[in-house]
C-alpha cells in the first residue's frame, strides 16, 4: 500500500497529479471540497478503504498542501472577479444616477415655486450642492478641528456696517465668551 509521494507539482496541485489514479484523486476532491473540512478517516469510511491507506494517501499525495493551493486559488479568483465587476457596477450606478437625475429635473421644472417650502428649498440646496461636489471630486463633508492658539490678537478698522442684526448679536456672544487678558 505505498503510495509514491509527490515531489514536485507538475500540473495545478487541485488538478489530478501524474500517477495518480481516478480513485486517488476522486478521494483527494471529497477532501478538499468537504465543507466543514473532513478527517481523512471519513474519505477512508466513503471509499470502504482502512484510516491507514487514507492518512498514507494523505501524506504522500500532499493532501493538506494541495487543499490551501486551491484555497488559495479560489480566493484569487473570487477577489479578480470582485475588481473586475467594479467598472460595470460604476457604470450601472452612473446609468441609474442619470435617470434619476433627469426624472428629478423634469419633476422639479414642473413644481411651482410659490408652493415650495423654505425648508424644500434648503434641502434641494442642500443636496443639490453635495452631488456637484461629489461629481467634481470634492469632499462632501469637513470636519473641524480645533486647535488652540497661543498669543495676542489685535484688530483694527474693523468695519461692521454690512453685518445684519443676528449677525452681530451672534459675535457679541463670541466675543463675550473671550476670557479677559
Amino acid at each position: 500500500m505505498g503510495f509514491k509521494k509527490i515531489e514536485v507539482f507538475t500540473v495545478n496541485p487541485w488538478d489530478k497529479q501524474p500517477d495518480e489514479n481516478a480513485e486517488q484523486y476522486n478521494a483527494f476532491v471529497m477532501y478538499r471540497d468537504a465543507d466543514p473540512k473532513i478527517p481523512t478517516e471519513k474519505v477512508a469510511a466513503h471509499y470502504h478503504k482502512s484510516t491507514e491507506w487514507a492518512a498514507k494517501l494523505c501524506t504522500a499525495r500532499r493532501w493538506v498542501e494541495r487543499r490551501e493551493k486551491w484555497t488559495e486559488y479560489q480566493g484569487k479568483l473570487t477577489t479578480e472577479e470582485l475588481v473586475s465587476g467594479i467598472p460595470k457596477m460604476r457604470k450601472t450606478h452612473t446609468d441609474i444616477a442619470t435617470s434619476m437625475l433627469v426624472k428629478a429635473l423634469k419633476a422639479l421644472q414642473k413644481l411651482p415655486i410659490e408652493e415650495m417650502s423654505p425648508r424644500d428649498i434648503s434641502t434641494m440646496v442642500d443636496v443639490a450642492a453635495k452631488l456637484e461636489r461629489i461629481s467634481r471630486g470634492e469632499v462632501t463633508e469637513r470636519r473641524e478641528s480645533k486647535t488652540e492658539i497661543a498669543g495676542e490678537l489685535k484688530v483694527t478698522n474693523l468695519d461692521l456696517s454690512d453685518l445684519s442684526d443676528d449677525e452681530l448679536n451672534r459675535l457679541d456672544e463670541i466675543v463675550s465668551k473671550i476670557p479677559p487678558a
